[in-house]
């Protein structure tokens, strides 16, 4: 059974949502395989601005919602929580991919946490701002990472910033500021990470014996949708990436 789990189903959980659905019937024909996706919060009408929500579900779960959006197809389950410290480990398993589609530090170096003590796992990390943002490949295999993990170039997702969500009241939660982003930024953090997912299926990230890391090999895209640029980088170019 392949176990992949999408952790926020907002700006960008919802873009990426249908073609990664696509993308893994096509790619698992004649497999088992689940989608599993967690998020605690519910739909408010300013989300449908520039989340893929349709109208009739403004106060559903989202995860919920994200999944009746699909048509309720038997593969994919909605988790309604938030990825919090008590329940981590018991929806982020041994050989799963994770999507890390939320939008704050505390989930990321909570699954960052949990990922590490794991043999085998994929954590595929895609965040943005109003225009800007980067999506990292990590994968760990026979308890070693074989490319760096989030928090390598990222150590500002350590970095306690407002109160935990998983911890708040929903009254609490929806007194959040939404934070400023786009539908642009969103969609094209969701088609990298989908981008990120393929290269993961078809070895991109595997370094031949005659092959230096590069920008071909990348494990980090870094993009700004204003200026339409985006940066490749391989994070293995340095020499201590395996001890920081």
């Amino acid at each position: 059974m392949h176990n992949y789990l999408m952790v926020g189903a907002g700006g960008t959980g919802t873009h990426l949502l249908r073609p990664l659905y696509t993308y893994l019937a096509a790619h698992h024909t004649g497999e088992e395989w689940m989608l599993y996706i967690a998020d605690g919060d519910v739909v408010e009408e300013k989300n449908l601005l520039r989340q893929l929500f349709p109208p009739g579900t403004v106060t559903m779960n989202k995860a919920e919602a994200a999944v009746l959006s699909l048509g309720k197809p038997q593969n994919v389950k909605a988790i309604s929580e938030y990825i919090s410290e008590e329940n981590a480990a018991r929806f982020i398993k041994d050989d799963d991919t994770i999507f890390i589609c939320a939008d704050n530090f505390t989930v990321r170096a909570r699954i960052e946490q949990i990922a590490r003590t794991l043999d085998n796992v994929t954590v595929i990390n895609g965040g943005n701002e109003k225009w800007d943002g980067s999506v990292q490949l990590w994968i760990r295999e026979k308890g070693a990472d074989v490319t760096p993990r989030i928090g390598y170039l990222h150590p500002e997702i350590a970095v306690q910033v407002g109160e935990d969500r998983a911890e708040m009241t929903c009254v609490q939660a929806a007194q959040l500021p939404g934070g400023e982003q786009t539908i642009i930024a969103n969609a094209t953090s969701a088609n990298w990470m989908l981008t990120a997912l393929w290269r993961r299926h078809t070895n991109g990230h595997v370094l031949s014996k005659k092959q230096n890391p590069g920008p071909q090999t990348w494990t980090e895209v870094q993009f700004d949708a204003l200026h339409g640029t985006v940066e490749h980088i391989d994070q293995r170019m340095s020499a201590h990436w395996r001890t920081v």
